[in-house]
């Protein structure tokens, strides 16, 4: 039975010995080069101190001896010079980096000519400390003279012999990268007919799979749901496979459900516009109209005209189930004008929703059932002049409307219950308080069923807040508005 590898198996045991052979002479390239770069640097750096070295003997050494015979300086401050210690201090630092048998063979030819002429120096000390004649003095600076000379050749010999071991080093350094050159040529040509033999393995594992797959998205995106594909070797393409196939299972359950979704949302539009048109509502209007008329009240019984003229057209809205914000407000405004005629003085209302939020397209018929509820099961039942307040405002990606209220208020069993049935989403039950639930269950079903849109607190004999938030750019359902 064939072992099922993934994507990433197959590549790696295909590359793992073609990166093997390729690394390794390219490590082994670096190490010898650098190795034999600092052996060459460090060659260069003991050339130039030799060089210095022997500058300070030819310029320092004779002429510290002659200041020293002719009295400019003590023999205490001659002393505390010592420029002999100081080229023996150098020398040995030099020899500290030197390796081959030849190099510190010659200085120590020169660490003992310096200490010849630490012979002389003591001599001269001592001659001069006596007091003896200028002419043994010189006769000691002649022979310091030649053991200088004979130092600052050693150190030139020294030089050579780091100018030849340079040249052999480099010698050396050539040849090796001739020698990796051809063994890189070599794994680059292995390298090749691996990768020759790898591609047409990455064809039949996975190119072939994914190529069937294309093929399912094809037949599925042309309608085919009954499409399906045999399981591939490759772990990640199963993966994919079997996601593909569920796919086109749970297209058909998706189309099921979409299509209930509709039936609610039709169910609940039909309700809806059923619950805002009610002959009872109609009836109260037209009496108070009629009313006004009879009383010469011309400007008022106009201006309800008006507003039931328009709340009944944003209402239809021509089939529209979107409406900019604008036109939300003024529908809600012209069904709070109908009832502060009808009531007077005993209601009022403000609308506080900045101009900004004006253009968003939001559900139509949202507001109002919220607004019907707070004047007929709160500032109906109550003695004081009862106010409504409607606020909106943006958080985030989401507007948030307020239907405030200081009508009687809900009892804490009966908030409980309200809240309870909300919470049941699209199942909540009509036969109570129908438009609170039913602009829930609009909300549900046209923003996605995974929010919680409205949300209600109340105090007993105090008032009531409905919040209803929603988001800017709505899910729709099948994902697109409905204009």
């Amino acid at each position: 039975m064939t072992k099922n590898l993934s994507i990433k198996q197959i590549f790696a045991q295909a590359n793992k010995a073609m990166l093997l052979f390729a690394v390794i002479p390219l490590l082994l390239s670096i190490l010898l080069y650098s190795q034999q770069l600092l052996i060459y640097q460090q060659t260069i750096a003991n050339i130039q101190k030799a060089d210095a070295i022997a500058l300070k003997v030819d310029q320092k050494v004779l002429e510290s001896m002659w200041d020293l015979i002719s009295g400019q300086v003590t023999v205490d401050e001659f002393n505390e010079e010592n420029i002999l210690e100081e080229l023996r201090n150098d020398i040995r630092e030099i020899k500290n980096n030197t390796n081959t048998l030849k190099e510190i063979s010659t200085l120590d030819v020169s660490l003992r000519t310096i200490d010849t002429l630490e012979d002389y120096q003591t001599e001269l000390i001592h001659h001069i400390l006596a007091e003896d004649f200028m002419d043994t003095n010189e006769q000691i600076i002649n022979q310091v003279d030649s053991v200088t000379q004979l130092l600052s050749d050693i150190l030139q010999d020294f030089v050579r012999v780091e100018i030849d071991l340079a040249s052999q080093k480099n010698t050396t350094l050539v040849r090796s990268l001739i020698l990796l050159t051809i063994v890189e040529l070599g794994v680059l040509s292995t390298i090749f007919f691996y990768a020759k033999k790898n591609r047409r393995f990455l064809e039949q594992k996975v190119q072939e799979p994914i190529n069937q797959l294309i093929t399912m998205s094809e037949q599925l995106s042309s309608g085919d749901l009954g499409f399906r594909l045999n399981m591939p070797e490759t772990q990640e393409l199963q993966t994919l496979t079997a996601s593909m196939n569920k796919m086109a299972e749970d297209l058909n359950q998706s189309l099921r459900e979409n299509a209930l979704k509709q039936y609610h949302l039709a169910q609940s539009e039909v309700r809806v516009l059923q619950a805002q048109i009610t002959p009872h509502f109609i009836y109260n209007s037209l009496d108070a109209i009629i009313s006004l008329i009879e009383q010469d009240c011309f400007e008022e019984a106009l201006t309800m005209t008006h507003a039931l003229s328009g709340f009944f057209r944003t209402s239809l809205s021509k089939g529209q189930d979107w409406i900019p914000l604008e036109k939300e407000i003024s529908h809600i405004n012209d069904y709070l004008v109908i009832l502060k005629i009808r009531y007077g003085h005993m209601l009022d209302y403000k609308i506080d929703i900045p101009e900004t939020l004006f253009p968003v397209s939001i559900l139509k018929m949202i507001l109002q059932p919220l607004i019907e509820n707070a004047v007929y099961h709160g500032t109906k039942y109550v003695r004081h002049k009862g106010f409504i307040r409607i606020t909106a405002c943006k958080i985030d990606e989401m507007i948030q409307f307020k239907v405030i209220d200081n009508g009687i208020g809900i009892p804490v069993e009966k908030l409980a219950e309200i809240r309870k049935e909300l919470a049941k989403g699209i199942d909540s039950d009509f036969s109570i308080g129908y438009g609170l639930y039913n602009v829930n269950k609009r909300l549900l079903l046209y923003y996605g069923n995974n929010q919680k849109p409205i949300t209600i607190d109340s105090k007993y004999r105090e008032g009531t807040t409905v919040t209803l938030t929603i988001p800017i750019s709505p899910k729709t359902i099948g994902g697109n508005k409905h204009v």
